[in-house]
């Protein structure tokens, strides 16, 4: 006798394909807005799903070719007709969806690698970008016509269920052998959960562990450098202000110092008023130096841009491209400052130029500096204008989204050799 009821597994594969569908919808109409790390966050996890529906969508295709079902309801040809066209329509919608989606992505101009839920990586599709329009033309009207197919396919469900009065629910609904009515309006339920839950979804969990993870600690006794590359009026009459200063640890002979490992290169810059934070885990420095010698002290730093590290891979890789770092063309960033001033106490300002991305700047430096012995504990800050240096291209050249000024903090100890 023909089976009578799908297989556990097509029934499993069926809701669950249905859930992340109803979800990705209304997550996909969520994707609005300013950019941010919220937003970035949400794309992620729409790639992710979307990949996750090809896959299962496709061990559904195989299950409906090659699997016993049970046999089609009869009725009038034009009742048939449409319940088929319904059924293939949806395996369109649930792989042609992803597929274009997955085209957008690998035609976009910025280049976003897709690591499916932080963890499996996901490559781009060897095509070339005349297809990102078109693809996002279908990959939009997909959710159109998904909805449209829910909509035709619970009504056909529900009239053959209860007008026709055969127990169609039964077959695909878990537990719905007998009366349907329960399962019907649970499995409904259940859908429409998961639409709102699509809508709703805000990945605060990894935005926090982002920000925690990689929160720069700002040296207390460290004087913020101005916006500006230069330094104000006021910071020229700094040490006129405090004559009778003494730089720390006097009579010293200009000297190298060697950085200790364990030093802390960190960056803060603001996407929509909120702190993204993270760091460079490469970089080294050159520093002869010596409080009784600042004309003639230097200081030389290099930084490895591809070592940046925010916390999040996909942004990490995001920051190497073209349109921030380019870290293929500009490998490093180079700070070398000559002028040296002490501000009083054991405050100092460098004052040089940084060169990142082929672009050479002025900037400035201020630290604290504390010798005891052979041994110096240093802590500063410095402050940058990303698009002095044409870090941000594209729509990522404006200052609505990700803020021109960027913050810098390290800290480190060094030794110099035993006098």
């Amino acid at each position: 006798m023909p089976t009578q009821r799908y297989s556990y597994t097509a029934i499993t594969l069926h809701w669950l394909i249905a859930l992340l569908l109803a979800f990705q919808i209304a997550l996909g109409w969520a994707l609005e807005g300013n950019n941010s790390p919220e937003l970035f966050a949400r794309y992620q996890l729409h790639k992710s799903i979307g990949i996750t529906i090809l896959l299962l969508s496709l061990g559904r295709l195989a299950i409906r070719l090659f699997a016993q079902r049970p046999p089609a309801s009869d009725g009038p040809v034009w009742t048939r007709t449409l319940a088929s066209v319904v059924h293939w329509l949806f395996y369109a919608v649930m792989i042609l969806g992803p597929i274009t989606g997955w085209l957008v992505v690998s035609t976009a101009r910025i280049q976003v690698p897709t690591v499916l839920y932080g963890l499996i990586p996901w490559p781009h599709l060897p095509v070339g970008r005349g297809l990102h329009e078109p693809a996002e033309t279908i990959h939009g009207a997909m959710a159109w016509l998904a909805i449209g197919l829910f909509a035709l396919h619970i009504a056909g469900a529900l009239r053959h269920q209860w007008l026709l009065g055969k127990p169609e629910l039964q077959r695909m609904i878990p537990f719905a052998r007998g009366k349907a009515a329960g399962a019907a309006i649970g499995a409904l339920a259940l859908v429409l959960a998961a639409f709102l839950a699509g809508g709703m979804v805000y990945p605060d969990a990894e935005r926090t562990a982002v920000r925690n993870s990689t929160a720069l600690p700002v040296p207390a006794l460290a004087t913020p450098a101005p916006p500006a590359a230069s330094a104000t009026k006021e910071d020229e009459s700094a040490t006129a202000e405090t004559p009778d200063a003494a730089p720390a640890d006097t009579g010293q002979p200009l000297a190298d110092w060697t950085v200790a490992s364990g030093g802390r290169l960190g960056f803060t810059a603001r996407w929509n008023g909120e702190a993204v934070n993270g760091r460079f885990d490469r970089w080294r420095a050159a520093i002869r130096f010596s409080p009784d010698e600042l004309a003639r002290s230097q200081i030389r730093v290099t930084v490895d841009l591809a070592s940046a590290d925010t916390g999040d891979g996909q942004r990490d890789d995001s920051l190497k491209g073209s349109d921030f770092f380019d870290t293929g063309a500009h490998p490093s960033a180079v700070f070398t400052a000559r002028d040296v001033r002490h501000l009083g106490g054991d405050r100092y300002e460098a004052r040089g130029t940084l060169d990142l991305r082929g672009v050479g700047k002025p900037a400035t430096v201020r630290f604290t500096l504390r010798i005891d012995g052979d041994r110096a504990r240093v802590a500063g800050t410095a402050r940058i204008d990303r698009t002095a240096f044409g870090v941000g291209q594209g729509e990522w050249a404006a200052t609505d989204a990700i803020a021109a000024s960027v913050d810098i903090a390290f800290s480190f100890t060094a030794t110099r050799p035993a006098s």
